[in-house]
């Protein structure tokens, strides 16, 4: 069960840039706390790291380093990311993404 998900995208279709970025976490049938991340190219199967973290507060905290990174985008491949969607029990947590626009 997701307690938590966000999708990304980052689209230039001039400069044939079309990327998109999902983090889900939340707690497994074991009660270990998950975060997945699933990344790659807009309408292509991507890329999925899944990774175990200690509890909710360690999920935050990584699910905030993602966000941190996808924030210097702009930096790294000339555009940002647009947040498409956003659910679960941590939207109300200010995520400091004034650079994230909402789409």
């Amino acid at each position: 069960m997701m307690d938590f998900a966000i999708h990304l995208e980052a689209s230039d279709p001039a400069r044939n840039i079309r990327r998109s970025y999902s983090i889900a976490a939340g707690q497994d049938l074991f009660g270990d706390w998950i975060v997945a991340l699933n990344y790659g190219r807009i309408g292509a199967k991507g890329h999925t790291k899944t990774v175990q973290v200690a509890d909710e507060a360690a999920a935050y905290s990584y699910v905030r380093k993602c966000l941190c990174k996808r924030k210097s985008a702009p930096k790294r491949i000339g555009i940002d990311y647009k947040v498409k969607g956003i659910v679960g029990a941590w939207d109300d947590i200010q995520w400091d993404m004034e650079d994230l626009a909402v789409a």
